[in-house]
């Protein structure tokens, strides 16, 4: 691949951008927090960890698609600043527990769940804006509006991460209210993009004009399902998330502490080289010409993630624990991007937020599933074996996938190709 210049980004990008960072870097916040208070505040075992970290993704598992069908029959801009704004409700009320002295297990749950709620609805709604605020015509403008998405989101969960790493010295309290803050700011940001109104459906007939959330929600459902090239993604990120995502929730915050005796920083630099690895993968993707052969290089990219996986079975050095990460945060930048940029352009404007939705639902929703088994899997096993569960799943899906699906041979169109692409 060539390097090829990247023109300044348009203002209402930059806008876009502005939201999609300040919006992550509480998340960024609520990723190390959350498992830190729950194991070292509150005392609670593995098992608990996972249970909670479940709970962190269970919205996505049972809502996201509700999201996605709400999402495409909203105007984005004024019901994502709103949503952003009710999710700056709920670390305040986390503060005000930790404040009075009632921070507890039950606390944590439902300050999750209701984190989890919101994001369900934000995720189709932000993502299916994207699209709105570029220049499509521009060949590889989707998939490098993408990765540079990509790259913004994951740098600013680092910056979130980095911040959580302080909550020993600086105090919970204090994290908190940051987060409240950040998601203040991504609403006002939002605020300053163009309107977004639905774009106009396909003529219904009397008895359509009014479909149900589930009526909407089969359509989106039936388009994944039909095509040749977003069922084999959607299939293999759903399959990431059950082993990947759940374990990476679930395992790292059990084996700093356990095997290596570190603390919130130790924990919070280890996610801020796996989500560094992410961002600088996605960036090098938004400035060079678009992947061809996309299909393989997420098959390739998720092969990558398993082995890094497998060593830290053989409990290496801590600074090699971080070389890790970084490694895996690499390749999963790789499949993120790719599988992401596919969903973006194949989808239509009328069904882009239900399709997206299932995407998300696909990737993320099988972190539940993946946490949950997680955390007992450890407490049988210990943390230094369980890896190597996901790990040895992840050859079987792969080799399924290698032989039962397009996904190997899947190609990004001609024409949204530069030339010299690969």
């Amino acid at each position: 691949m060539n390097a090829a210049a990247s023109p300044p980004l348009p203002a209402h990008l930059k806008w876009y951008m502005g939201g999609l960072g300040t919006y992550f870097f509480a998340t960024g916040i609520q990723m190390v927090l959350a498992p830190w208070l729950i194991k070292e505040v509150l005392g609670m075992g593995p098992e608990y960890v996972g249970i909670a970290q479940a709970c962190s993704m269970l919205a996505m598992l049972l809502l996201g698609l509700f999201g996605g069908a709400t999402a495409d029959r909203m105007e984005l801009r004024s019901y994502l600043m709103r949503l952003q704004l009710m999710g700056m409700v709920v670390p305040l009320a986390l503060a005000a527990a930790i404040y009075m002295g009632y921070l507890s297990y039950p606390v944590m749950i439902v300050y999750l769940l209701v984190f989890s709620t919101l994001g369900a609805f934000v995720t189709p709604a932000r993502d299916s804006l994207l699209t709105r605020v570029i220049n499509r015509e521009r060949p590889g403008a989707i998939q490098k509006a993408v990765a540079s998405a990509m790259s913004m989101q994951f740098m600013s969960q680092v910056l979130g991460n980095l911040l959580s790493g302080l909550a020993g010295i600086a105090g919970p309290l204090f994290i908190v209210l940051t987060q409240a803050l950040a998601l203040a700011a991504a609403a006002f940001t939002t605020s300053r993009l163009p309107k977004a109104p639905p774009p106009p459906a396909a003529p219904l007939q009397e008895d359509q004009k009014h479909p149900s959330q589930w009526q909407l929600i089969k359509e989106g459902l039936v388009i994944v399902w039909q095509s040749e090239r977003l069922r084999p993604v959607i299939t293999m990120m759903f399959s990431s998330g059950v082993l990947y995502i759940g374990v990476f929730m679930v395992f790292f915050p059990i084996l700093i502490p356990d095997v290596y005796g570190g603390g919130s920083a130790a924990l919070a630099g280890v996610y801020v080289v796996f989500f560094s690895g992410i961002g600088i993968s996605s960036t090098v993707q938004s400035r060079l010409r678009p992947i061809k052969r996309q299909g393989r290089a997420i098959m390739l990219a998720l092969c990558t993630g398993s082995a890094a996986m497998v060593g830290f079975h053989f409990e290496p050095p801590f600074w090699s624990v971080y070389v890790l990460a970084a490694s895996w945060g690499l390749a999963a930048g790789v499949s993120m991007t790719q599988s992401r940029a596919i969903v973006q352009e194949f989808a239509s404007d009328t069904h882009r937020a239900r399709v997206l939705s299932i995407f998300q639902l696909g990737m993320m929703g099988g972190g539940p599933i993946g946490s949950f088994a997680t955390g007992y899997i450890i407490k049988a096993i210990g943390p230094l074996n369980a890896v190597l569960v996901p790990s040895a799943a992840m050859v079987v899906v792969w080799l399924t996938m290698f032989f039962f699906s397009p996904l190997w041979g899947l190609e990004a169109p001609p024409h949204k190709v530069g030339s010299g692409a690969s």
